[in-house]
């Protein structure tokens, strides 16, 4: 199921519990663990059928159990699953089990490799795994997804009965299904749908919000992980698991409802975020301070104060704004003028790297894309393109300096960058906008990004999104090459 680099040690303290350290001095790149899935499944919200054996969507089922969807290509899926349900203890269960509730169906696949002698030492370490359900249990959130999706069905269908051995209950399954949430990265099916890939290793690394490593998939959905920055001997091999472009108090938040983590990295604890800002509100006594959100010594947050006028701006108004914020950012649906007007409208009361604002930039380059890709512009618009190449400019810091070392966010960012750039520059010089040599000039500059971004890119499996994305920049780059050497002479 897994390699260990032989430059990787396991050992296992009261804080962290098993982990992994850095055995030797490693490069950027190295690869520290490969693993493949315990078990890939859809979402438990789910209601699309899909085949048992390659996940793509199904509308039929297996003619052996009849209870696992196939698809046209697909004949067979797991000998275990089928016999189980074909002819061994589960042939009694009700063959509609998945059709009436397919949100069972990675809970049920992590039952019958506990109940396959072959594939049950595979789980010994997500078993070891102690879940304490009184985290849980607050009749809401993932404790009552959980229960009305996957527990309570699968109680009612007689499941329970055909595997005795297991002893289950309620609380057991839902430790269970906690087990696969918190093990679970998001993986991507040949049709484009996100699925769940449940990894015992990779997925239960350390957190930290500046991670030390590079989680890499593949089609096959196979992990590779891989330094991203310079270890030492000792260095613990982090992972993060919270989005890098939220604030503070946002990734703690999604942190403690998704893993009942607190997290205090060296990022949560600097009140700047590294100096990005992106938790910063401007000052409101002051013209040009910027307040930050102050903490206790046991990491609490508190009110934001101005680092130059030292006056206070209450935590309970910053939050009341984050909340009018983020639902202005949900009623504007997509709509460009709005996020447009809402960039306006709050760039005076945040830092220009304030998360929101990132967010609204965000949102305005996809739709300014998305109005590319599908040409709803019928000739491309120099004003827009500038736009994007303006908004791809600003997110561009951010990224590079809270995913420092081999970045896919930032490598990612340089080729959206680099996309606008190009496409900006020739339909300038055509226009006769932008003469021979400033011409030349923004194509070095496209040069550089583009091969910055290959770089970053380069320790990424070649069947991966990231390895066609980096053949994409790879094509992108020979075109602005030609074009130097026809121009730049």
């Amino acid at each position: 199921m897994q390699d260990l680099s032989e430059n990787i040690q396991q050992v296992h303290n009261e804080k962290l519990g098993r982990h992994l350290v850095a055995g030797l001095a490693i490069e950027p790149g190295e690869t520290l663990l490969e693993e493949r899935p315990l078990l890939v499944t859809p979402h438990w919200e789910c209601g699309q059928l899909k085949c048992a054996q390659c996940l793509q969507e199904s509308y039929v089922m297996c003619r052996k159990c009849q209870v696992y969807p196939l698809c046209m290509d697909c004949s067979q899926h797991d000998d275990f699953e089928c016999e189980f349900f074909a002819t061994g203890a589960g042939k009694s269960i009700c063959k509609d089990l998945l059709v009436k509730n397919y949100g069972i169906c990675g809970l049920l696949k992590l039952l019958l490799l506990l109940e396959d002698p072959a594939t049950r030492p595979d789980c010994q370490l997500l078993m070891e795994k102690p879940i304490n359900l009184e985290d849980y249990r607050d009749g809401e959130g993932m404790w009552q997804e959980h229960e009305e999706q996957v527990v309570r069905p699968l109680m009612e269908s007689g499941i329970v009965d055909s595997l005795p051995s297991q002893h289950l209950t309620s609380d057991v399954l839902h430790a269970h299904c906690i087990r696969i949430d918190s093990h679970a990265f998001e993986v991507t099916a040949r049709d484009g749908d996100t699925l769940k890939g449940v990894f015992v290793y990779g997925a239960s690394l350390p957190h930290h919000c500046v991670p030390n490593t590079v989680v890499a998939l593949d089609e096959q959905f196979n992990m590779k992980l891989y330094a991203a920055v310079p270890l030492q001997a000792g260095d613990i091999i982090y992972n993060s698991y919270a989005n890098p472009l939220m604030g503070t108090s946002q990734r703690q938040h999604q942190l403690r409802m998704s893993r009942r983590l607190d997290c205090t990295c060296s990022r949560c604890q600097d009140p700047t975020e590294m100096g990005t800002h992106m938790s910063s509100m401007k000052c409101r006594e002051c013209a040009e301070g910027f307040a930050v959100c102050e903490m206790d010594a046991n990491g609490r947050l508190g009110d934001w104060r101005c680092l130059d006028c030292k006056s206070v701006l209450p935590a309970a108004s910053v939050h009341e704004l984050l909340a009018e914020v983020g639902g202005a950012l949900v009623d504007a649906r997509g709509d460009l003028q709005v996020y447009e007007s809402l960039l306006t409208q709050y760039r005076q009361l945040f830092h220009p790297n304030h998360f929101l604002l990132l967010d609204i930039k965000q949102n305005i380059a996809t739709i300014l894309r998305a109005a590319a890709l599908m040409n709803s512009v019928e000739q491309p618009c120099k004003k827009l393109l500038a736009r994007r190449v303006e908004l791809c400019s600003d997110l561009l810091p951010v990224c590079r300096a809270v995913v420092p070392g081999l970045s896919k966010l930032y490598a990612i960012g340089l080729f959206e960058y680099l996309i606008s750039l190009v496409e900006l520059i020739e339909l300038q010089f055509a226009e006769s906008d932008l003469d021979k040599k400033g011409y030349v000039a923004q194509l070095r500059i496209a040069s550089q990004a583009a091969k910055e971004a290959m770089e970053l890119l380069s320790f990424e499996p070649e069947n991966s999104a990231e390895g066609y994305l980096s053949e994409r920049i790879a094509m992108e780059l020979e075109r602005i090459e030609s074009d130097l050497k026809k121009y730049g002479r």
